[in-house]
């Protein structure tokens, strides 16, 4: 078989199984096995062909068998793994993935032997720490520091391409994750490995492990790195897990855990704060930032004193003009966003670390899920043994994520040593005031929980969507797959009404439209979980989804218990001009201008509608009403304009896109309709240098003027423009001089 055929056949075994088509699975798995000839794997499947034939024989005989639904799940879950077995049985023997590739390096190779090994090298490690100063030999550690390293990464590899786990292997990691044989770092990549094996191939029995290390660790980093994984696995093979029994008894265990339901939650919410990332990369490399450097010499030039010193911000008091510069500029605005935005968990700073991940750190795969510590050879060798008081001002660091602060330490090996000292004094300056304030707070074990997993979130990030490998993974990260409302094992908690209203808000917030309507449609299905308002965020979301007519249901079930909310009828009434009723939408509109007279927006929306209707006339004095209200601030000139265009009176128009041309700044749209009034007077040669003025602001793209032109061809010639005429003048607009 070819490596495609290999792929084919295995992926259709897996929907065969999925869909519980036993039989068809049976024929698919039993290709590969053929393929394979493993003696023992087709020894079970043949063992398990014969106990499916038993079961189909004693249900055609009409047996009854209270135990017919365990024994089917059960072949099922052996027919998942021995279609795997299978797979990697044939793969392994030449592919160049990554998973085969460490499988065929690690052949023969004990789990054990790696552990013993490696504590041997950590006493080594240890002993060689441990001599006093004057005999101390750097060299000497950091050998030995490499070494434990290399091992760590040996049974990274080792635990997370074996398939299927061992029961040997799985108490030996069990005995290492959950006491205290093994530091805290290697306990967390030891998680990190069986979670990449999960994201490779399902494996209950590192499910199990990872469970088990949530209830049974005393390390929080652990234990929180466990859950979200566990999470995540449940999530990418819902539907091998659904009816686990193991999996459903592990998780009744650790549910009385006081911290377990603040801990899915934080969890779930991060994973949907996470889907917002890509968005929040773009809007600080492409807006925030690139906004503030454009400042920057002005920041310079404003910002010396008398003598011509540039003065530090954190002084910035000591001059109140200053401070007015700084709000007028704009920068403050940005950097108060940017600072919420970092507050409520959002990765500001992917944009700034995602190009610093080509590093040979990480070409490691293991180092992706490394904590970070200050030990590390790749920090020591970077900084240099005496300057660990900056590593550790960077382990410290609140905002940035483990793989962040590896960068970071990895990028400061490549500066010159005074910016070096510069950065170090500056971020021991930044650590010492965290570290007043923290002192000022009250410990808060929930807060410090939070913000491990927000960490380990946002390393799983970098990790999935920047491994130069990645697709040989699952793609946990893409947005789809992060819905964790439809994790059925732990739906009592991911679907609780507190974090669905929070999820629901946070997609909205950041225009996951369908997603939120998931939410809210689940939340409103809770007896005595929401209010009211339920139906107006339901209405909302579909409204922005595109979905008019079920917008329109909502909004409709809200008005029947509140009939004069002036803000669900304005959205009916836009529901209904969005589908074309028009004469629906303007009697909700004018029911809202009842309840809000005075309302400029409302009243030019009226005219809009009228417009739409081709009632010109009345739209006409809608605009006038909407002008002389006192904060229209021009914004009826353009539509008067148009109107009186429609309507002939070319004066009355002219004068209005002559008020714009003084008092405003107009658009190109707005000098295409000037030169429709002077081409329509007559005055052709004013409207073709009109017209190029409009060309100009589109920056000269011809076509996309012909376009626009051209859309007003009706107009034009119910105006007296000819044929002849509209296809002659954007030639002479657009010739060059």
């Amino acid at each position: 078989m070819t490596k495609l055929e290999i792929e084919n056949i295995h992926r259709q075994a897996t929907l065969f199984l999925d869909n519980a088509e036993v039989s068809e699975a049976f024929e698919t798995v039993g290709k590969l096995s053929h393929e394979l000839s493993r003696a023992d794997i087709n020894d079970e499947l043949e063992r398990l062909h014969m106990s499916y034939k038993f079961m189909l024989k004693y249900l055609e005989q009409g047996v009854m068998d209270p135990q017919r639904d365990e024994i089917l799940s059960n072949i099922l879950q052996s027919l998942y793994s021995l279609n795997d077995q299978c797979f990697i049985g044939l793969m392994e023997q030449n592919s160049p993935e990554v998973f085969y590739a460490r499988r065929r390096e690690l052949t023969g190779v004990s789990l054990i032997s790696i552990i013993e090994e490696y504590r041997k090298e950590l006493q080594q490690l240890s002993l060689v720490k441990s001599l006093p100063n004057e005999e101390s030999d750097n060299h000497a550690i950091l050998a030995h520091l490499r070494q434990a390293e290399e091992l760590e990464t040996k049974l990274f590899n080792r635990v997370w391409s074996s398939l299927p786990l061992s029961a040997e292997d799985a108490n030996n990691l069990k005995l290492c994750i959950n006491g205290d044989i093994l530091p805290v770092h290697t306990r967390c990549l030891l998680v990190a490995a069986l979670f990449l094996g999960l994201m490779k191939f399902y494996d209950e029995g590192k499910l199990l492990i990872l469970l088990e290390a949530y209830s049974l660790s005393d390390e929080p980093l652990v234990q929180l790195r466990a859950l979200t994984c566990t999470m995540l696995a449940l999530l990418a093979h819902k539907k091998r897990t659904v009816t686990s029994k193991a999996i459903q008894s592990r998780l009744s265990t650790i549910q009385d855990s006081p911290d377990f339901k603040h801990d899915v939650w934080s969890i779930q919410v991060q994973l949907a704060r996470s889907r917002n990332t890509e968005n929040v990369k773009e809007r600080v490399r492409n807006d925030l930032i690139p906004n503030i450097m454009k400042m920057r010499p002005d920041i310079i030039d404003k910002l010396k004193d008398k003598d011509s010193q540039v003065v530090d911000l954190s002084d910035i008091e000591a001059n109140p003009e200053w401070q007015e510069w700084l709000d007028q500029s704009g920068i403050t605005r940005r950097i108060e966003e940017f600072n919420a935005m970092q507050m409520e968990g959002s990765d500001v700073f992917i944009a700034t670390f995602a190009h610093l991940k080509t590093f040979p750190f990480f070409k490691t795969l293991s180092n992706w899920f490394l904590p970070f510590y200050a030990a590390h050879s790749s920090v020591v060798e970077n900084l240099g043994a005496g300057k660990m008081a900056l590593a550790e001002v960077v382990q410290h660091a609140p905002y940035l994520c483990n793989s962040d602060k590896y960068s970071f330490c990895l990028s400061l090996g490549a500066l010159p040593e005074s910016q070096r000292t510069m950065m170090s004094a500056q971020l021991e300056e930044q650590n010492a005031a965290l570290n007043e304030a923290k002192q000022a707070e009250l410990p808060d074990e929930r807060k410090q929980r939070v913000s491990i997993v927000n960490a380990f979130v946002q390393d799983l990030y970098r990790f999935f969507k920047l491994f130069s490998r990645r697709r040989e993974f699952i793609a946990m990260m893409d947005n789809p797959a992060l819905d964790m409302t439809d994790c059925l094992p732990l739906a009592e908690y991911t679907r609780d009404p507190h974090v669905l209203e929070l999820l629901g808000t946070l997609y909205f917030k950041n225009a996951f439209y369908e997603d939120a309507i998931k939410c809210f449609t689940r939340l409103e299905e809770i007896d005595d979980a929401t209010d009211d308002h339920i139906y107006q965020k339901i209405g909302f979301a579909y409204q922005n989804a595109g979905k008019m007519e079920r917008a329109l249901n909502y909004y409709k079930r809200y008005e029947l218990l509140h009939d004069e909310d002036a803000w669900n009828m304005r959205h009916i009434a836009a529901c209904h001009r969005a589908l074309g009723e028009f004469d629906k939408a303007l009697d909700y509109y004018r029911r809202v201008e009842a309840l809000t007279p005075d309302n400029v927006s409302l009243t030019l929306t009226i005219g809009h509608v009228l417009l739409e209707q081709n009632r010109t006339k009345e739209a006409l004095q809608q605009y006038f009403k909407a002008d002389l209200m006192d904060s229209a601030k021009h914004r009826a000139w353009r539509p008067i304009a148009w109107c009186s265009f429609l309507l002939n009176d070319y004066e009355r128009a002219l004068d209005y896109y002559n008020r714009i041309d003084q008092y405003d700044t107009p658009s190109a749209q707005d000098l295409l309709n000037k030169g429709h009034v002077l081409l329509c007077q007559g005055r052709t040669q004013e409207a073709i240098d009109t017209y190029r003025k409009s060309l100009g602001l589109m920056g000269g793209i011809t076509k996309k003027f012909r376009d626009m032109f051209k859309g007003d061809a009706m107009e034009l010639r119910l105006h007296g423009v000819s044929a002849v005429d509209q296809a002659l003048i954007p030639d002479a607009v657009c010739a060059p001089k």
